[in-house]
């Protein structure tokens, strides 16, 4: 009897060490399936965070871009109305320093060159013994200066003095005057135009160089390839003279 229960209680404890040990077998088993589960589970919502912050950044991104975008337009147009306001005001002055330079060389500020003709005046040859020749008067040189005004002249100068719209003649003994500017002889009056039309109307009969000579005057006019006037020494002063209002 003994030897049975010891039997069966060496059979009990080995069963109990083979339960215990298939127990730590079971719990380990459980333990890696758990640690599995989590490194598993860890390794799935890594990507999934990733493409959450992605497509955060992403989003951004394109809302960044579309107010750069936005503001490159507002620039480019606010460039082009610069480009065209520049352009404007460039064609603005242009045209403005075009008209200036056309009114100065109307008032005579400007020398120019051209075309147009010269006349040679001097004093006539005694028509007899005992009489005095014919001299050039400031009327003389006034009417020749008229005439060629009259005939399209674009300019005019006076013995090397430029004749403007202000310009007066007058004489002092036998000194011819031009606007308080001796004028010395032999006298020349040179014009820029069309060299035809000037010599045609200065040569015509009846005219006033025709009478001119018919008063003993010597008086030669010469069409210019090329003729330049100088510019005006002084500008005209106004003293009371004011542009009136619109």
């Amino acid at each position: 009897m003994a030897s049975a229960r010891e039997v069966l209680r060496s059979r009990a404890v080995r069963w109990q060490a083979l339960l215990t040990l298939l127990l730590m077998a079971l719990g380990f088993l459980v333990t890696v399936q758990l640690r599995a589960g989590r490194m598993l589970s860890g390794q799935e919502g890594v990507p999934t965070r990733n493409v959450y912050a992605l497509a955060t950044m992403l989003g951004q991104e394109r809302e960044t871009r579309r107010g750069l975008e936005a503001q490159v337009a507002a620039l480019t147009h606010r460039l082009t109305e610069f480009e065209s306001a520049a352009a404007q005001r460039r064609s603005a002055d242009q045209a403005l320093a075009q008209e200036l330079e056309e009114l100065r060389m109307a008032a005579g500020l400007v020398a120019v060159t051209g075309p147009g003709v010269r006349v040679a005046v001097t004093d006539g040859t005694p028509p007899a013994a005992g009489q005095a020749p014919a001299t050039v008067q400031y009327v003389d040189l006034a009417s020749i200066v008229n005439e060629l005004w009259a005939a399209g002249a674009e300019g005019v100068a006076v013995s090397g003095y430029r004749v403007t719209s202000t310009t007066g003649f007058s004489q002092v003994g036998g000194t011819i005057i031009a606007s308080r500017q001796r004028l010395p002889a032999p006298y020349e009056v040179v014009a820029v135009g069309d060299p035809q039309t000037l010599a045609g109307a200065l040569n015509i009969r009846g005219g006033v160089v025709d009478g001119l000579r018919g008063l003993g005057l010597r008086i030669t006019v010469t069409p210019l390839r090329t003729a330049t006037l100088p510019p005006a020494r002084a500008l005209p002063a106004f003293r009371l003279a004011r542009p009136a209002s619109p």
